[in-house]
């Protein structure tokens, strides 16, 4: 009897392990990103600046793209990935590396789109890009 008790709490046990993972519901959506832009435009002028940024409409809930140096610029989907069903942008914040979820507080860093604070765990949705110094290309 007491061996099956075991048995029973083990599997129990092994079940539950399974209810930590992030639920699907909480992941943004995949949808098409095909942009072409030229930072020689006065509305892209941040982007010839490192840390520069600028929000784009385009992607599930917006874009940013962020100046990392002078090679390299990053595409992040404005859909904050903690509470997808609410639809809760980040927002950069201003002179700093990092954006901000208004609702939840969590924040990600600019740099690689991971979490900085919670009670996000997942990072921000990055697009692919190619920079070539004043055009830049965002897909998926």
């Amino acid at each position: 009897m007491k061996r099956f008790f075991i048995l029973i709490m083990s599997a129990g046990a092994l079940s539950l392990s399974n209810c930590q993972r992030t639920p699907s519901e909480h992941l943004v959506p995949n949808v098409r990103v095909d942009v072409e832009l030229s930072t020689n435009l006065p509305q892209y002028n941040n982007l010839n600046f490192i840390n520069g940024w600028v929000y784009l409409d385009e992607g599930y809930n917006g874009i940013i793209a962020y100046r990392v140096n002078n090679d390299e610029v990053k595409a992040y989907d404005r859909q904050a990935p903690y509470n997808v069903r609410e639809k809760c942008k980040v927002f950069v914040d201003t002179g700093s590396t990092y954006c901000t979820d208004t609702c939840s507080g969590s924040q990600w860093l600019l740099l690689d789109g991971q979490v900085l604070r919670g009670p996000a765990s997942l990072p921000l949705r990055e697009y692919q890009t190619s920079f070539d110094g004043s055009n830049l290309i965002i897909t998926n």
